[in-house]
């Protein structure tokens, strides 16, 4: 079993490696907030996974490997959450008797760069962003806040949607505002 000294190392090399990504809720045990992204050489807009995990290490640690849990996720759905969980806690349990703190952590960044794509659905048509058949896709684009990815004909559409709805509910000179119609009424139905 590793000594609290040497643990309290590993934990300031943690913090050395990761800087104000880290959260250091506790030193020893060591209990802590990793916010994680892909490695897309600091490019945000190829960007559509991040991650905070939480890691916590028992009395027992390294002997016994740490508890691994997402704390909050952008871009990751229910299932790749869980794979990255299940991906590192897996590493964990092989390095179970060693110190692992970083290489965890490097395990969790690898694995989220390899989930780094968008998934799902457009919000607005509800077709796949990704074509399962083909592995193609239309252009889409990601709202940098949220992560949440459209289809560029969609979100255009729905722009433009938006500013003729704007300009035709103005009061009009005679002081009447005028009801538009829905966005599908704009070139056809999204598709």
């Amino acid at each position: 079993m590793a000594e609290e000294e040497e643990i309290v190392g590993e934990v300031e090399a943690l913090q050395a490696v990761y800087g104000d990504d880290c959260l250091l809720l506790q030193t020893y045990p060591p209990s802590f907030h990793l916010h994680i992204k892909p490695r897309t050489a600091d490019d945000s807009s190829q960007q559509f996974v991040e991650a905070i995990i939480g890691i916590q290490a028992g009395s027992k640690y390294p002997d016994k490997p740490p508890a691994i849990r997402i704390v909050d996720s952008k871009g990751l759905d229910e299932q790749r959450q869980k794979q990255l969980i299940s991906c590192i806690s897996e590493r964990a349990s092989e390095l179970s008797s060693c110190l692992m703190l970083v290489a965890l952590c490097e395990e969790a960044v690898e694995r989220l760069s390899s989930m780094n794509h968008p998934d799902g659905e457009c919000p607005l048509c509800l077709y796949p962003l990704v074509a399962e058949d083909s592995g193609s896709s239309e252009p889409f684009m990601k709202l940098m806040s949220c992560f949440h990815c459209f289809h560029c004909e969609c979100i255009i559409r729905w722009w433009n949607w938006l500013e003729l709805l704007k300009e035709s509910d103005a009061p009009t000179a005679s002081g009447s505002a005028s009801s538009s119609g829905s966005i599908r009424d704009q070139d056809g139905p999204l598709q």
